[in-house]
């Protein structure tokens, strides 16, 4: 079979009035009307998050022209590697925030679990707890190759876990109960990634009580679209804390940048604050973790 014959076997089997994919219309309506939904119901957490992917990208943007200006700093090894960091965590929350706004909350929401975990990681390198070399696994391999690559995984999955527990563990400093609140919050973001388990409840669960209809299609549930958008708040607000890190020198983006971070702080915090006044006990938590292990000193900017 070539690939000719190939394609004409699907488009035979697979085609209805001519097209491929033809019952797939639904679902794809389905999730424009989902995004639809979004935007004529959470004007909040649209403006917020818009406001921080547009923040994003202005301290991206300005990243790469103080290096165009000004040249990348000699002195600084793991510069670049910083931008590169963000850039991938910004595609990331992006690639969360489109399934979220097609329907898919809780595929959304098990992607936040990763970068929950990098932001975690980047506060500990502006706390100097760990760099990027270690993270990466390579500190002392000379050199970096296949052979030796089992043993990088390893470095680095150690160091994951022991920055992990110094930022957000028993070792801490933490209070007993906060970090109670948090491992708890954290393991929310394990049962959606292995197993889906939110997903298959908000499918299935009231099918096979009798007490719903089974829908392929995606559904504008509360449950799933709250859970995604509170979450992508406190993600949102660890990776905002770090962002001013991507300054190489102190005030280097200017005063302008400063003032929209301010206010993009603050709005993040009034954000989860909303969520403690309903009563939410993990958004108090969350406050004290961000107060204590993501506050850092006025006039942050890039260092190693």
């Amino acid at each position: 079979m070539n690939v000719s014959e190939w394609q004409r076997r699907l488009e035979k089997i697979f085609s209805i009035d001519g097209i491929v994919g033809r019952r797939l219309f639904e679902v794809l309506d389905a999730e424009k009307a989902y995004g639809i939904h979004i935007d004529e119901t959470y004007h909040g957490h649209l403006y917020l998050t818009n406001s921080f992917f547009d923040f994003y990208i202005e301290t991206i943007q300005k990243a790469v022209e103080w290096t165009r200006q000004h040249g990348w700093p000699n002195n600084l090894r793991y510069y670049s590697y910083s931008v590169l960091y963000s850039i991938t965590n910004f595609k990331s929350f992006r690639a969360a925030d489109t399934l979220f706004m097609n329907g898919y909350p809780y595929d959304g929401y098990s992607l936040l679990r990763d970068l929950k975990d990098r932001a975690i990681f980047l506060g500990a390198v502006i706390h100097k707890f760990t760099n990027f070399s270690l993270l990466m696994g390579v500190e002392g391999i000379e050199p970096i190759s296949r052979e030796n690559m089992k043993t990088i995984i390893a470095k680095r999955r150690r160091e994951e876990t022991r920055i992990h527990d110094l930022m957000i563990g028993k070792k801490s400093g933490l209070r007993p109960e906060i970090v109670a609140q948090l491992e708890r919050w954290e393991k929310l973001f394990n049962e959606e990634v292995h197993g889906s388990k939110f997903t298959l409840a908000e499918v299935g669960m009231e099918w096979m009580k009798g007490a719903g209809a089974l829908h392929l299609e995606p559904m504008p549930i509360e449950s799933g679209m709250a859970m995604y958008m509170t979450h992508a708040s406190e993600v949102g607000w660890l990776l905002t804390r770090t962002l001013p890190f991507l300054q190489p020198e102190v005030n280097a983006f200017g005063e302008d940048w400063k003032s929209k971070y301010d206010v993009l702080d603050e709005s993040f915090r009034f954000m989860i604050q909303s969520l403690q006044k309903l009563g939410k006990e993990i958004a108090t938590s969350f406050i004290y973790f961000v107060d204590n292990k993501f506050s850092f000193p006025v006039g942050l900017h890039y260092s190693e």
